[in-house]
This record gives C-alpha cells, structure tokens and sequence, in this order.
C-alpha cells in the first residue's frame, strides 16, 4: 500500500479547515483552466560517482492551493535516495502551517519517492510559482536515469502528482520530469530475470512497471534486460504476465 491513506488525510485537513473558516475558493484548473505544472529542476545534470544529486520540485501556475502530493520515481540501480524536505516556506509564506508525511518506505523500496503535504490556517493559501521540495540522492554507478512523475497505488489510481486548494479538490496537474547521468567507473553487474526496477527482488511491482515502460509511461531502466522475462527482445505485457506468475508460484524461477 502506498501513499493513497496520506490523500485522505489531506483532503480531510484541508476540508475541516475550511469548514471552520468559511473559505471558498475557485480554482481555474477545476474550471478548465490552464493546468498548473510542476517540474524537475535542473532538467538536466551531470554528475560524478559517489557525488551527491539535489533537484529541486517546482511549481508554475498555480491556483490558490493548500496541499500537495508527488510520486517521482529514479533508477535505484544508478542513483540511492537520501533525503526529502519542502523546499522553501511557500505554505508558511502565505499565513498557513504545514504537515508532511513521506517518504513512503513500500514505494521507496522500489525506486519511488512519494511524498505530501497539507497545511491548515487562516488564508486561502499560496498560489503561482514557488519552490515545494528538494530531494537528495547518491550517485551510485554510471548511467542514466530519468526522475519522473508516475502514478502509484493499486492499479496506478494515485495520481503521479497533484495539488488540492483549500477545500480539498484536487487540480489537475502536470509533471514535468528530469534526467541525471552519472559518470564514472563502471559497477559490477548481476541479472535477475524479472527485476524490472533494480531493487534485487522480484513482485507484483516489476510487473506494473513492464507495463508501464511498454505503455511508454516509464523510460526503461538500466537493468531493462531483466524485464525482458521471456527473452525475445521485447518488453511487454507477456512479460508482466509471466512476473506475476511467478510471484504467485504458479512457474518456477526464470
């Protein structure tokens, strides 16, 4: 289970606090407006092994907002998280005060950085541009890998990334991702058949991301081959059929 129980409790902070106060706000993006965006930053960047990676979560156009939530997934094989904060005081600026659950430690384990943050106050909150987060990772072995927004929970219903104004709607919003190569003496190598996302270990999620990366949601991964369950050059929903498969015991090891 990830992030889906952390959404609940935003909508219910920021619905109780506007219950309380009377706010009524109307947002553009739930009226059809422009949609706001949030991006990776720097889009691009070049680092060395062992060196430390920090990006930073940005908002763009943005409507009066009182929460947020973001799911960005790395390549655990090429990068190891370390560290997620909010990055600046964009809900305290606007007279509001903040609560941040995350990372959640299920979708980490899989090479995703969930994480939000609701706030209750007096205001109606912040809206425009502004700085929600920094992550900080370590490079680990030379590669490529793309930071990007993806949808998680069961059957993918979590959106990748969202806000929600004061009383608890969501808006819809975009994420825009970034990339981080890595260079570097190479690291020693080793495949298991199924492993779609690094981790060592083979479950339901592998089969999510094969087919993710065959719906061309997911940029494959330095490990691809090992999503390449059936080996036949191509990576698709035989392969996520076969992982689940195996998860449940029905075949035996690849």
């Amino acid at each position: 289970m990830s992030f889906t129980w952390s959404r609940l409790r935003m909508a219910a902070l920021v619905i109780v606090t506007a219950g309380v106060l009377g706010l009524v706000v109307n947002s553009p993006a739930l009226a059809g407006g422009p949609k706001p965006t949030v991006r990776v930053s720097p889009s691009f960047q070049n680092v060395a092994v062992n060196g430390d990676v920090v990006v930073d979560l940005r908002i763009e156009g943005a409507p009066t907002f009182a929460a947020y939530e973001f799911h960005l997934s790395f390549d655990p094989s090429v990068l190891r998280f370390t560290s997620v904060a909010r990055g600046g005081d964009i809900l305290e600026d606007a007279g509001r005060t903040p609560l941040c659950l995350g990372p959640d430690t299920v979708d980490l384990q899989n090479g995703i950085v969930s994480y939000a943050c609701a706030s209750t106050g007096g205001s109606g909150g912040p809206s425009g541009s502004g700085l929600l987060a920094r992550l900080t990772f370590r490079a680990l072995c030379p590669d490529q890998t793309e930071l990007a927004f993806v949808p998680v929970g069961k059957d993918g219903s979590v959106d990748p990334v969202s806000i929600s104004n004061p009383l608890g709607e969501s808006i819809d919003t975009n994420g825009v991702s970034g990339d981080v190569n890595v260079n570097g003496p190479d690291c020693p190598t080793s495949r298991l058949l199924g492993d779609a996302n690094c981790n060592g270990e083979v479950n339901a999620i592998d089969a999510a991301i094969v087919l993710q990366i065959n719906a061309g949601l997911l940029r494959a991964p330095s490990c691809a081959e090992n999503a390449d369950v059936n080996q036949d050059g191509s990576i698709d929903s035989i392969d996520a059929a076969l992982i689940l498969q195996r998860v449940a015991r029905l075949i035996g090891p690849f």
